[in-house]
This record gives C-alpha cells, structure tokens and sequence, in this order.
C-alpha cells in the first residue's frame, strides 16, 4: 500500500489491509513524504499491518517490492512520477494486481480502470473502527470500500 497517510489507509482501505493480513498475506504500507517526524503507526498495526520505511525520494519507488496486489492512493499517483512509473511497471506484470483508491475516476493515464469493491469481514469492520478511532474519531464510517482497479 502506497498512500500521503495513515488516516487515508485506515479509512479507505482499511478493511482490505485487515482481511488480507488474516488471510495470512504480508501486508505493508509505505508513506509518501518528505516529513521525518515520528509517524504513529499504531492504527496500520491494529489492522495487522506493518509501516514501512517512509518514501522521501521519489526515486525511492524503485525500491519497492514487487508484490502481488499494490494499493495505492490516487493522489500519491497522480503527484509522483517515480511512484506512477513503479506502478505501470508493475501492472505489466502478469503477477501483480493493481488498485487504487480515492474519491476521483483515475484519468489521463495510459491505462484503464474499472470500479470495485470491497465489502470487509465482520472482523475487518471492528478492527478499521478500533484503528479510526486512533486517528480521525470523526471519520465517516464507509462499510463497503471502493477502489479502481488497474486492467
């Protein structure tokens, strides 16, 4: 997962990041920014994920892993070359599926993009609620999580 922040993740993607880390897959989440205050990674570890290094560089995108599915905030797509070359690259690759999330339809990019969706676990929705409450109490409580997946 590639996002600006941890209230961003845990309130649109939090439920995925749940049900896939007790599905047993190694979940982690790297932020983007040039900020090297502490970051409270308690909300990201409640959901059974891990914080990665923080991604200053934009170059930085090269050394990520190559996973099997990369989530990644809209905004942090369309504002980071290096990011938005990683992530092209690696939908090319047969292996690895591609989301992203945020509140506009993707445009302008080589590729296309098609809506889905997410409906968490029963689990998954208590555990995002324990994280919110962490980092935006007021947050909207969404059930169902809505991404663009990358074809």
């Amino acid at each position: 997962m590639v996002a600006g922040n941890i209230a961003d993740v845990v309130t649109s993607i939090g439920g995925l990041i749940f049900d896939r880390a007790m599905a047993d897959w190694d979940v982690s989440v790297v932020l983007r920014g040039d900020s090297n205050h502490a970051v409270n990674d308690r909300p990201i570890r409640i959901l059974g994920a891990r914080l990665a290094e923080r991604m200053s560089d934009p170059d930085d995108a090269r050394a990520l892993p190559r996973p099997h599915l990369l989530a990644v905030a809209a905004d942090v797509m369309v504002t980071s070359d290096a990011v938005r070359r990683h992530v092209f690259a690696l939908a090319n690759d047969s292996g690895t599926d591609v989301l992203l999330w945020g509140l506009r339809h993707p445009t302008r990019f080589p590729r296309t993009f098609v809506a889905a969706r997410h409906q968490p676990s029963a689990a998954a929705q208590v555990f995002k609620s324990h994280a919110l409450s962490g980092v935006e109490p007021q947050a909207m409580r969404r059930v169902e999580e809505a991404f663009y997946s990358m074809t």
